[in-house]
């Protein structure tokens, strides 16, 4: 019998009191002794087979033992699982956890199978933790990570997820969400995108991925949340030395290999790092092309005394493609992809003079780099500060082909003229390459202060930010092979003065400073808590466009919006918790096109005019909502937004060119209400349950040639009104598996609904099988393991989701009486089936 199984302080006081009484004042030493052993056997009986009142579950603790393994560490012994006693008494609380031990980070211990981490913030959260994300693909993406949590509709566009950034949430696009790595915005901050593949770290690394589908938290420094908020967690370096290798295969001749190196402590300084690389490539399913990754992440943390660390974050990436837009594959009309089906998706294989399709110029490259420096400071009994100074860069060019005349070409306003050209086709027109790079960088400081004092908790905090991002486009002219002496226009077409010609020279500024303050009484032994706070954002933004006869010239905004805020939650029981929120958010305007137009070399006239008078978003949201953890966990929420000047996100083609065109919807209500359920792993099974019914309305008619369309009460566009998704996990520590099945429904793609497509399902498969570790000249090799994907495997092609946006698909009249030409909406069509198979190993 081992005494450290009197964990809880107040059986082990039952235990002593029992032998006092047993023993009496007057026991000989070696009466005593016999006494007090079997009044130890008897403690130890009533603690090991529950007789009597049962305690509460030890709190699980760390494994250091294992380099490998420094996510989630394995809550308990490998390979030891809790028995469930025979005939417990009705008064007993019966916990059946899991507890492995894995090179990947698994433990088995999140319910769900890693799809429901306990949650108890006084808001709607789901969340994904390594027992999920270990058994996705190695190449996967938060966004895809998210696929299956309610009221989740995610456009996956190719098999592994990768490219795809379409994604929403309760009818919010992604334009709308914010992205937070490590508590830092790595998104685009003008076009408000997340590049799900340049712009995350790599999955290996990923501890978990959460996403508010409320709104976010007070002190968060995303601006464009007027939704959801998803945060990814990068792990923290071992406390030992150590790593783990990875390398993946599959279809489309996928490849992916990745390595890890934990330094452990570093003498006695109490400063640990890792740093990883990764290479990956993969070929596109529905076009020629193909993409190519490097990634680093990296991470020190040094902690000393009370509550006191300090971090920085690296990361890096570098990615180019051929033979995709940003959105994949072209996107089709309904009707050319039922007539022509996935040959719909493909540029032109083969290039001819003075055409603009060719796949190979249509390309992308993109490289971020960010560096952020969060540091905790324990100040004093209650007070602590935290602070993160942070700086993100991103380049990147998003590049396709258009044809131009040698002859009656424009720079701006100005008709340019006759251009020297290398290879003018038989229609009298140059194929080229119209390169758009993209350099922005961004330089912020975030500070708060929390103060507890009793019940009462107070924080107050203030952000800082300034971005600056040039953006010029050039023609870079195709020879006779079809490719430009440069991929990324070098050497740009000029004119008869020298001049390098473009569309658009844009230059953009902005300023932001945000001020909060929020306050946390608890009561009734903090059972209950209530949350009130206040935030005020104030920013400044100025854009030009250099190009010659540009108007406006220059244009801009300044935004001040206070945002106040209210949450409560309630314990019920230990065990179950109800919670109430009143929540505020904005988004300013996003694109340089919603402030600048943006020319063409075809025309004088802009080929695409900024709306006038543009507003910012603003919402107002509440929710109530219900949880319940035990061996089964269940959440429930119920919520209501109104939304004035919804910017619906779309895009268009004009000349061959793949624009962004912002649309302001007016005002709109979404009411709905969503259900997740996972239970605790029993007899290793964990399955996983989510579902939500939203229902999204246009609160006005939308205003088209001088006319009206009646818009006002039809479903918003994008918004399936059904979603739900089936998981089911299996995990003994040796052998594994999943499953996952992902409903979307009905959706509409135009704002009058004229215009749908249909539910679509989708599921995945995961097996693998782990070894047990061994050793190689004295170095340990801890549980390599085999694990097999089968993604899509149905290979169910189905529309996406809708890229291109229409008012109207067919001819209609407006209120007034105006006869209005309709226009096909276009779609992102999803991926098919691909396998992956990865062997990883720690060591």
């Amino acid at each position: 019998m081992r005494l450290d199984r009197f964990r809880d302080g107040q059986t082990t006081l039952q235990a002593v009191g029992l032998a006092l009484t047993v023993l009496g004042p007057r026991t000989s030493l070696v009466r005593m002794s016999k006494r007090l052993a079997c009044t130890t056997i008897l403690a130890s009986a009533v603690y090991t087979y529950g007789i009597g009142t049962a305690t509460p579950a030890r709190a699980a603790q760390p494994d250091h033992r294992s380099p490998a393994n420094s996510h989630a560490r394995a809550t308990q012994t490998p390979k030891r699982h809790a028995v469930a006693h025979p005939a417990p008494p009705a008064n007993e609380d019966v916990t059946v956890t899991g507890g492995i031990h894995s090179s990947t980070g698994v433990t088995n211990t999140t319910p769900g199978g890693g799809m429901l981490a306990v949650q108890t913030a006084p808001k709607s959260i789901s969340a994904v933790t390594r027992d999920f994300i270990a058994k996705r693909p190695s190449n996967t993406t938060p966004l895809a990570l998210l696929a299956s949590m309610p009221a989740v509709a995610y456009a996956r566009s190719d098999p592994y997820g990768q490219v795809s950034g379409n994604l929403t949430i309760r009818g919010m696009n992604n334009t709308q969400i914010g992205m937070l790595v490590d508590g830092v915005p790595l998104i685009d901050n003008i076009y408000l995108g997340v590049d799900p593949v340049g712009q995350s770290p790599d999955s290996e690394n990923i501890t978990s991925v959460a996403v508010i589908e409320g709104s976010p938290d007070i002190s968060s420094p995303n601006y464009n949340a007027v939704g959801a908020e998803i945060r990814t967690t990068v792990r923290d370096p071992s406390h030992h030395m150590g790593g783990m290798l990875e390398s993946s295969y599959g279809t489309y001749n996928m490849k992916k290999e990745f390595v890890r190196f934990d330094t452990g402590e570093i003498g006695h300084t109490g400063i640990r790092a890792f740093a990883s690389y990764s290479y990956s490539y993969n070929q596109f399913w529905q076009t020629p092309g193909s993409l190519a990754r490097h990634h680093v992440d990296a991470k020190l943390v040094k902690e000393w005394g009370h509550d006191n660390k300090a971090t920085v974050d690296f990361f890096w990436g570098s990615y180019s493609t051929a033979g995709i837009n940003g959105n994949g594959g072209k996107t089709p009309t309904k009707a050319a992809f039922e007539a022509d089906g996935t040959s719909s998706l493909y540029y032109n294989t083969d290039y001819t003079a003075g055409t603009g399709s060719y796949w190979q110029l249509v390309r992308r490259r993109n490289s971020t780099m960010s560096i952020a420096a969060p540091v905790h400071l324990h100040l004093a009994k209650g007070l602590s500060w935290d602070v993160t100074p942070y700086f993100v860069s991103i380049i990147k060019d998003a590049n396709y082909p258009e044809a131009i005349s040698p002859t009656n070409s424009y720079y701006g306003t100005e008709k340019l003229a006759p251009l020297s050209l290398p290879d003018v086709g038989a229609n009298g027109k140059q194929t080229v390459e119209v390169v758009d790079p993209q350099y922005q960088s961004q330089l912020a400081l975030m500070n708060g202060l929390t103060w507890t004092y009793g019940r009462n908790t107070f924080r107050a905090g203030y952000m800082y930010s300034y971005l600056n991002s040039t953006e010029r486009a050039n023609y870079a002219a195709a020879s006779a092979q079809g490719l430009p002496a440069n991929a990324w226009g070098r050497y740009g077409v000029t004119d008869s003065l020298g001049r390098v010609i473009s569309g658009w020279d844009i230059v953009y500024r902005q300023q932001l400073n945000a001020l909060y303050l929020d306050d946390t009484l608890k009561f009734f032994h903090d059972r209950l808590k209530i949350n009130a706070g206040f935030k005020e954002v104030m920013m400044q933004r100025w854009v030009s466009n250099l190009i010659p006869g540009a108007n406006p010239y220059k244009n801009g905004g300044n935004y001040a919006v206070p945002l106040p805020q209210f949450s409560a939650s309630f314990d019920i029981t230990p065990n179950d918790q109800i919670y109430i929120n009143g929540t505020t958010a904005f988004k300013a305007p996003d694109r340089s096109e919603a402030y600048i137009d943006i020319y063409d070399a075809s025309s004088p006239n802009p080929i695409q005019s900024h709306p006038e008078n543009i507003k910012p978003e603003y919402s107002i949201g509440e929710e109530i909502g219900y949880r319940h953890k035990g061996l089964v966990n269940v959440y429930v929420a119920g919520f209501n937004y109104n939304l004035t000047n919804h910017d619906v996100l779309s895009t268009s083609y004009v000349n061959g060119a793949l624009v962004n065109a912002p649309i302001n919807l007016g005002g709109v209500t979404t009411r709905g209400a969503q259900i997740e359920l996972g239970m605790r792993p029993w007899h290793h099974f964990s399955p996983y349950l989510s579902g939500a019914y939203v229902h999204a309305i246009t609160n006005n008619n939308f205003r088209k040639n001088g006319d009206l369309l009646q818009t006002a009460g039809k479903t918003l566009v994008n918004t399936p009104t059904w979603t739900g998704a089936i998981g089911l996990s299996y995990d003994n520590g040796t052998y594994f598996g999943t499953f996952n099945l992902n409903y979307i429904g009905k959706r509409y793609s135009t704002f009058i609904n004229d215009e749908s497509v249909p539910g679509y399902v989708t599921s995945d498969i995961t097996v693998g099988y782990r070894m047990k570790s061994f050793h190689i000249s004295g170095l340990e090799v801890t549980r390599p393991q085999l694990q097999l994907n089968f993604l899509n495997i149905g290979n169910n092609i189905y529309y996406a989701g809708a890229s291109g946006l229409s008012s109207n698909a067919k001819t209609t009249k407006g209120i007034y009486g105006t006869t209005i030409s309709g226009s096909a909406p276009t779609y992102q069509i999803g991926g098919g089936f691909a396998m992956v198979g990865t062997v990883t190993a720690g060591f």
